[in-house]
């Protein structure tokens, strides 16, 4: 789940803000005031994603996609390329899924790990450059560490590239092209992030450098044999020393402040590769030379199993750059107006996992999944709406022509209509209805679901996001609305207990002199604002009644 995102001369924001989100987020403010640029930071980097056969950095806009930024200077904050662009998105940390170089950190509501990407275009480039990929995480105050663009030969990035295919086997290999390089600038000193894997490296110091000297041992006798390391015969003088020096530091009480500089000087300059801005997994550091000891494990052959010893800085990046890929592939935008039926379809021959951002893909995906029919007539019936979806092929199936119609329940269900020929709300909800059934752990971002739709169902709406943010569908919900009515439902169903305040995100956007602002409104246990409601809550009605 997306714990926060931060935002920083992008669009309407220009000083930093971190927004909060929430199993259900709902996003207030004034028009302009900022709110879609959240939902669009999100649609952004999916974009650039799922087009990155297109060897793009970043992709403002591109035929048929989610989001339509222009180009960079009308995505950078008051159009000024002197300015970086940065956003940085948080997940919250799955422990069940962590692998063995993840973060040392207590699995907790609060645990998450995050990733930063900043651009820029100076007046003087015709392209968007990378200015920093930066990683986060909640075991750490501050930045855990920084990676900087670097310039490597083509014959470095092309081996790069061919060790990431390697390893990753079943996706697309990177052109050379696409394949650049980060070097890590800077690395958290916090003694709290260290603490774990210092505890560990203290209990089995004896064991390492007895491990240490066995390694030393035969490497000395291969010395002599002229066979260890032949590519580098010159270095292993060198190399042996090193061992004969990490020996005596481990039968040594070393201090927690002195493993930690030997870790940062093991892990600091840690080249990295990319695939656009996600970090790519390689065999081996790129760095050129003997590798530190602890970090000899990435290069073998070796008894010592020194991945107790360190972070191994690389699969971390590597691991944060994969939770983001996941989030963004399971990010399901819809926009503010829904594609208006038709009364028939042609079958395309796809069997699509959402509605589309304009709800294009609703009847082939209702066409598919007959399951998905049941369940959305449920809550048709449960939102008192009137009336069950039917999917039915016109004429002979195999020409793939079918129709969706409704059949009203307020009658019998015996008279059904083309979906065309009811009121245009019905045609405007049934997207979300269906994609909040149509899978599990899904993030659904929606523009202003309100729109065409009567007061009590925009209430009622709050229910369908209630019971499907909870097991078994466990989505997440960031919705950006002017809907009084949905805030209300919100306040009901936390009161009611349904709801815990800690569900629930409500941000308000204001315009500030230095870009918008973003203010969590917090809720209490029985659903009444802990936070005033900026000019007061919906104010809009007292002023009518006065």
């Amino acid at each position: 789940m997306l714990k926060a995102i931060e935002l920083e001369n992008f669009k309407a924001f220009g000083e930093r803000n971190r927004i909060e989100l929430a199993p259900i987020t709902l996003i207030f403010g004034e028009n302009s005031a900022g709110k879609s640029s959240i939902l669009q930071a999100l649609n952004l980097l999916k974009q650039t994603r799922e087009s990155r056969d297109k060897g793009a950095l970043i992709l403002p806009r591109t035929d048929g996609g989610i989001v339509d930024l222009g180009g960079f200077r009308e995505m950078v904050f008051d159009h000024d390329l002197s300015r970086d662009v940065s956003i940085r998105v948080d997940y919250s940390q799955d422990r069940s899924a962590r692998g063995r170089h993840s973060v040392p950190v207590e699995a907790n509501d609060s645990e998450y790990i995050g990733f930063e990407v900043g651009f820029n275009r100076r007046p003087e480039d015709h392209e968007v450059q990378l200015k920093a990929i930066t990683l986060y995480s909640s075991a750490a105050s501050g930045k855990v560490a920084e990676f900087q663009p670097v310039e490597l030969p083509p014959d470095q990035l092309r081996r790069m590239a061919r060790d990431s295919q390697a390893i990753l086997r079943a996706h697309r290999t990177p052109r050379l092209s696409e394949v650049r390089a980060a070097k890590c600038s800077s690395l958290t000193s916090d003694t709290a992030f260290w603490s774990e894997i210092f505890e560990r490296t203290k209990r089995r110091a004896d064991k390492i450098a007895e491990e240490l000297r066995q390694l030393q041992h035969d490497g000395q006798e291969s010395e002599q044999q002229g066979t260890l390391f032949k590519e580098v015969d010159e270095d292993q003088q060198q190399w042996l020393a090193q061992i004969d020096e990490a020996i005596s530091f481990y039968n040594s009480d070393f201090t927690s402040d002195a493993f930690i500089e030997r870790m940062k000087r093991a892990e600091l300059e840690t080249v990295i590769a990319l695939d656009g801005f996600v970090p790519l997994p390689i065999r081996q550091r790129e760095s050129g030379g003997l590798p530190e000891l602890e970090t000899f494990r990435r290069y073998g052959p070796t008894r010592i199993r020194m991945r107790d010893l360190t972070l191994d800085l690389m699969a971390f990046a590597v691991d944060c750059g994969r939770k983001l890929d996941t989030a963004l592939e399971n990010i399901y935008p819809m926009g503010p107006f829904r594609q208006p039926p038709e009364r028939w379809y042609l079958f395309t021959g796809t069997s699509p996992k959402d509605v589309g951002y304009r709800g294009d893909l609703l009847p082939d995906l209702l066409f598919r999944r007959p399951e998905i029919v049941e369940e959305a007539n449920h809550w048709l019936d449960k939102l008192e709406i009137g009336y069950h979806i039917k999917v039915q092929s016109v004429g002979d199936p195999s020409r793939d022509l079918f129709e969706v119609r409704l059949l009203d329940r307020r009658r019998g269900g015996d008279v059904d209509v083309a979906l065309t020929d009811v009121g245009f709300g019905i045609s405007q909800i049934l997207p979300l209805i269906v994609q909040s059934l149509a899978g599990e752990r899904q993030i659904i971002t929606i523009e202003q679901p309100e729109v065409h739709i009567h007061p009590r169902l925009q209430a009622d709406l709050g229910d369908l996001l209630a019971a499907t943010v909870q097991d078994p569908r466990n989505h997440q919900f960031v919705v950006e609305t002017h809907s009084e009515h949905l805030v209300l439902r919100m306040q009901r169903l936390i009161r009611s207990g349904q709801l815990t305040p800690d569900d629930v995100s409500i941000l308000y956007v204001r315009r500030g002199t230095n870009g918008s602002q973003v203010e969590r409104l917090r809720l209490d246990e029985d659903g009444d604002f802990i936070d005033d409601w900026p000019g007061g809550f919906f104010p809009e009605r007292l002023r009518e009644l006065t």
